[in-house]
């Protein structure tokens, strides 16, 4: 139906879809609230504590860079 090309191509699409899925939960489910309860149990204050606030914001911002990126 798809030919060698077009099934190669409907392969490459659906893990690619699996991929992003995969990181999407695994960042929004696992290293953001890991990395927010660090940080909120340390004792940082200051600036550092304002920098390190700023990771589970990059990280949600790399899920949907890869997301855009994938369509």
């Amino acid at each position: 139906m798809f030919g060698k090309r077009g099934l190669a191509a409907a392969v490459n699409v659906v893990d690619m879809v699996m991929g992003i899925i995969i990181l999407v939960i695994m960042i929004a489910a696992a290293a953001i609230p890991v990395i927010q309860d660090t940080l909120d149990s340390a004792n940082i204050t200051g600036i550092p504590a304002t920098i390190l606030s700023l990771t589970p914001v990059f990280l949600a911002l790399l899920a949907l860079i890869a997301v855009a990126r994938a369509f």
